[in-house]
């Protein structure tokens, strides 16, 4: 398992940080701009919610950037919060690969 020293920056810092604070928007100003409800920016700038690739591509008509860019950031802290996960490591190690199970499989069909 391969830890980060820290959480990677989320959508939501990111959109409160880069964006809305520097340009001087609320959080109605960019719902209204991407055409959605509030709830959905507040929980998302909030880091209440993850990001959709819907969402990724409104933030990227909005603000000029890559789809990626925003696709990029929530991976980023999905694949840290897995590696991160106590629990979720504990059940991944209890995963099998394909040639383990397949080759058990073939020697209880032989015996």
């Amino acid at each position: 398992m391969r830890q980060a020293m820290r959480k990677p920056t989320t959508v939501g810092d990111v959109l409160l940080y880069e964006y809305l604070e520097p340009l001087g928007l609320k959080i109605n100003d960019l719902a209204e701009m991407l055409n959605v409800h509030r709830n959905s920016v507040s929980a998302l700038v909030n880091n209440n919610r993850k990001l959709t690739t819907e969402m990724a591509f409104r933030l990227s008509v909005a603000f000029d950037t890559s789809v990626e860019f925003w696709l990029n950031l929530q991976s980023n802290v999905d694949v840290w919060e897995v590696e991160n996960d106590a629990r979720t490591q504990e059940e991944l190690s209890r995963v099998v690969k394909a040639e383990s199970f397949l080759a058990e499989k073939d020697h209880h069909e032989v015996a």
